[in-house]
């Protein structure tokens, strides 16, 4: 085989910057990132401001296993350059001193993703390039590519991703600032209809509420926690109908042989409106307030029950659709029966109205605006997927923080729903819904989706025209696109970590019966016949994953997807494939997938992709903080890799990764790279042997 007739691409040659980007992605990562920007303006020597200006991407709605913006804008940038321009890499991507105290002057973190890269200087060399993303998933890969100025396709399976994309990117680029004016008004109005409506069923002076599980067995209560830990300092005590609050640490001690009578009770009061026993089912134990914790009184029940006859004289608008019986995750909540059941009344009583204003509302903004309006409402519904998130019985509470833990921070934890004797709910008229939107934040953001918006459009604007978002199988990519494509970067789901199907089906319902007059407009590009839409469910028979041990599932499909990827690359384009995790037996699926689609791996790049304060991570007991970025090319390309010699830059680099300048990589974590490499050069021989 001749060497090297064909030009290499920076991101294969022996130059990567993994130290700077992998301690920008670990703080964009983190989740309380404060003390990190403080500490890298200090390694910047860039005098810090009192607060800093963060929106994330992240704001606009929950999704699983997103990626660093940073490295993502730097894979997509190293794959168009080629390795003579290493020297000028950082700055092209926007990392230089200069930049970075503009941002810090003006308030912003001093993170690669909140600079604007070089592209003036690209731009003729990229106005021809397609950057495809087949599973983009949360969208930092397009999201990337679209800054960058690039031509950029971007394709999702799961309809609640494929939403947040079209959110996140097409419409952002498409519409522009009027979009995020529109959007702004319109949650401004949204949150005022809150406010005459359902002010009349919270405290006022409440900032959450603490609600206890209880059971009426043979006319006598009993409590499903008798300790609530408030914060790391005090805690509920329940003794018979007695509570007081107490100072000291206590654990949370759900009695879970009372949980199936709970869910039974609970369900047959729902059905047959017994507000008696509701009220008795759920006791509000304890109210956050400004000044600290009270014990719930008969005030705070009155509210609790006020809301309850109001619910029941309207019933909610919420989807009485059967909760999925083959759904892993809510496996543990299926004696719940119906999804408009995972809310108590007063949740469901505000979630419903404000789904009815907002159904109505789009169905005007349609006929004024037409698609317009549908990406105006669309920013309305991701809004109540975010309120359902902190109001619903499967939330709790982390004393850790003396804040409420949201819906799915029982996933992260557990990886499935589950109960536990308490539940929270959050202040939906005086608090929540303006944390939701923050329509008139400028110069600080507690994380709400108009600040994001604002930061989108103004980023994308007037790149419409090269974006365009797809709802398609990746194991039928050469059907839709003819186009060759310069570079597939591709974060495919990590073998067993996370069934996204199931996870996503706690939105989709509320999405759905949101969006309905939208469904139409916002999935003219839905290229999946198997799945409409209208469905209650989410399509699920393609997605890219193993269920089972040891099943062989996600080796076949990802093979599937890596041909498909492999029919619509160019001859002398890239492949490249992040993927991170423990088991040798995800690594042989992936990297035997990569070898049977005939692909050949060019470099291997190891960077962090986590920080450990994420939940998700657990400090890295789930998965391991670092990615491996598998370059490839087509097996038949003629180019020549020195193994021994890439093996070796690999293990230094990933030495280099790290998440805090003094860190020293785990021997465990260095381990793992290192056999995921070993397994990576054994596949080339075979291949090398092959031809």
């Amino acid at each position: 085989m001749e060497k090297n007739k064909i030009t290499l691409k920076l991101i294969e040659s022996d130059f990567f910057p993994v130290d700077i980007l992998s301690r920008d992605a670990a703080i964009e990562m983190s989740f309380k990132p404060r003390p990190s920007y403080f500490a890298r303006c200090k390694e910047l020597n860039i005098p810090a401001p009192k607060d800093f200006y963060d929106p994330k991407v992240r704001s606009l709605h929950p999704w699983l296993a997103r990626r660093p913006r940073s490295i993502a804008r730097a894979l997509n940038l190293a794959s168009l350059l080629t390795s003579k321009d290493s020297n000028n890499f950082l700055n092209l991507l926007g990392f230089s001193a200069d930049k970075l105290k503009s941002l810090v002057k003006n308030g912003y973190p001093p993170l690669i993703s909140y600079t604007i890269p070089e592209t003036d200087s690209l731009k003729m060399n990229f106005e021809n390039e397609i950057i495809m993303d087949p599973m983009a998933g949360g969208g930092s890969i397009p999201l990337e590519a679209a800054i960058l100025g690039c031509n950029t396709i971007v394709c999702e399976y799961n309809p609640v991703a494929f939403l947040i994309l079209k959110a996140t990117i097409e419409f952002p680029a498409k519409y522009g600032r009027e979009l995020y004016l529109n959007v702004k008004s319109e949650a401004e109005k949204l949150i005022n209809y809150a406010l005459e409506k359902l002010s009349p069923f919270y405290d006022k002076e409440a900032e959450g509420y603490i609600i206890l599980r209880q059971v009426n067995l043979n006319n006598k209560i009993y409590p499903l926690a008798t300790t609530i830990p408030l914060t790391p300092q005090s805690f509920v005590s329940i003794e018979g109908d007695k509570a007081k609050i107490v100072k000291g640490k206590a654990s949370l001690n759900t009695n879970r042989k009372l949980l199936s009578t709970w869910i039974q009770q609970y369900c047959n009061a729902l059905e047959n409106n017994n507000i008696e026993l509701l009220d008795i089912l759920n006791k509000c134990i304890t109210v956050q307030t400004e000044k600290g914790f009270r014990l719930g009184d008969e005030f705070d029940q009155e509210l609790l029950r006020k809301s309850f006859e109001e619910y029941c004289k309207i019933k909610s608008a919420l989807p009485e659709t059967q909760l999925p019986r083959d759904n892993e995750v809510f496996y543990d909540l299926l004696p719940l029966r119906k999804y408009n059941q995972l809310f108590n009344p007063r949740q469901a009583l505000a979630l419903g109205l404000l789904v009815d204003y907002i159904h109505k509302r789009i169905k005007e903004l349609i006929n004024d605006k037409g698609e317009f309006g549908a990406a105006i409402g669309l920013y309305l519904a991701l809004g109540i997927d975010r309120l359902a998130d902190f109001n619903s019985i499967i939330t709790t509470w982390n004393a850790n923080q003396a804040t409420i833990r949201d819906s799915i921070g029982s996933y992260y934890k557990f990886r499935k729903f589950r109960l536990e004797g308490i539940y929270t709910e959050a202040i939906v008229p005086f608090r929540t819904l303006e944390w939701i939107f923050e329509p008139n934040a400028k110069e600080k953001t507690a994380g709400g989706i108009c600040p994001i918006l604002r930061e989108l459009c103004e980023k994308l604007e007037g790149k419409g025209n090269k974006v365009k978002v797809y709802l398609c199988n990746a194991m039928e990519l050469s059907r839709y696109f003819k186009e060759k494509i310069s570079v597939i970067n591709v974060d495919p789901p990590y073998y067993d970590q996370h069934i996204y199907s199931d996870f996503s089906e706690f939105f989709w319902p509320l999405l759905k019966l949101t969006l309905n007059d939208a469904l139409e407009i916002l999935f003219k590009e839905n290229y999946l016949s198997s799945w409409s839409p209208h469905s209650w469910r989410v399509p699920r028979e393609d997605e890219i994953v193993s269920r089972k041990p040891s099943d062989r599932t996600f080796e076949v499909k990802l093979k599937k997807a890596l041909i498909e990827m492999r029919k619509v690359l160019d001859d002398d384009g890239l492949l490249l494939l992040w993927f991170s995790h423990r088991k040798l037996e995800a690594w042989k699926a992936v990297l035997k997938a990569l070898k049977d689609a005939e692909f050949k791996l060019t470099n291997i790049i190891p960077l962090v992709s986590e920080h450990p304060t994420r939940s998700i991570t657990k400090g890295g007991k789930l998965g391991i903080s670092h990615v491996l970025i598998l370059v490839a090319r087509k097996s038949n390309t003629p180019i020549y890799i020195d193994k021994a010699k890439l093996r070796n830059r690999v293990i230094e680099w990933a030495k280099k990764a790290k998440i805090y300048p003094s860190e020293e990589i785990k021997y465990e974590e260095l381990e793992v790279i290192k056999t995921a490499i070993d397994l990576a050069l054994q596949f080339e021989e075979e291949i090398k042997l092959k031809e």
